[in-house]
């Protein structure tokens, strides 16, 4: 203890707020704050954004599988719309050719691939080999592709889902399950006969059977 009458003596606490930090400390917080509460905003906003952009351009009952979506024929603002929402970079034409189409396509700088169908009809093995091998192009880039007929995601693009399916791997039990939504009860006896010929070249019991034109399809992972 000082003595009476003696210079005074600073005492510090032992607890408590301490010495104030100066301006430029708490400004630096501050600004470290709020920077971390708008990356955080900023990121829930981008993640809802992406749901709903997701679930407006691509219903539920149209996405095949991660990077494919079924639909019908696209109009302008549909492909932007995918473009942008969805980050689909590659399209596919199963029905007839359309030149306006194929201009807004690359316009988009997506790309394209037409496959000639017929309506009734199911892709030929060299047909499902050129449409997996495009899909497993872009899938690797964390991009989306596009398949369409001129139906509601008719029966050709279910078709030619389904088998993409097959090829990738699935059970027959598990494309069902898959592309039940899609509408397998809208494709005909010629397209269910060849998903069966597909299933059975790919699973053979007993040797592959002569006569199935998807004889000599083999796994293709996409």
């Amino acid at each position: 203890m000082p003595e009476f009458g003696g210079p005074p003596v600073r005492v510090n606490p032992a607890i408590g707020p301490g010495r104030r930090l100066s301006r430029r400390i708490l400004v630096r917080r501050y600004a470290f704050a709020l920077t971390v509460l708008l990356l955080l905003g900023l990121g829930k906003v981008v993640i809802q954004q992406k749901e709903i952009s997701v679930n407006q351009v691509a219903p539920s009952d149209h996405v095949v599988a991660s990077g494919l979506v079924i639909g019908p024929a696209p109009t302008d603002t549909d492909l932007q719309e995918l473009h942008l929402g969805l980050r689909v970079d590659g399209v596919v034409n199963l029905a007839g050719p359309s030149v306006a189409e194929g201009v807004t396509v690359a316009s988009l700088h997506q790309a394209y691939l037409y496959l000639a169908l017929p309506t009734a009809a199911a892709p030929t093995l060299a047909q499902l080999r050129d449409l997996a091998g495009f899909v497993r192009r872009y899938r690797e880039r964390g991009a989306w592709v596009y398949m369409h007929d001129n139906d509601t995601g008719g029966a050709r693009a279910v078709t030619a889902a389904a088998m993409l399916l097959l090829l990738n791997g699935q059970t027959w039990a598990a494309m069902s399950a898959a592309m039940r939504p899609a509408g397998l009860g809208s494709l005909d006896e010629q397209q269910r006969l060849a998903l069966e010929q597909l299933s059975s070249a790919l699973h053979p019991a007993g040797g592959r059977p002569s006569g199935n034109p998807y004889a000599a399809a083999r796994l293709e992972p996409w």
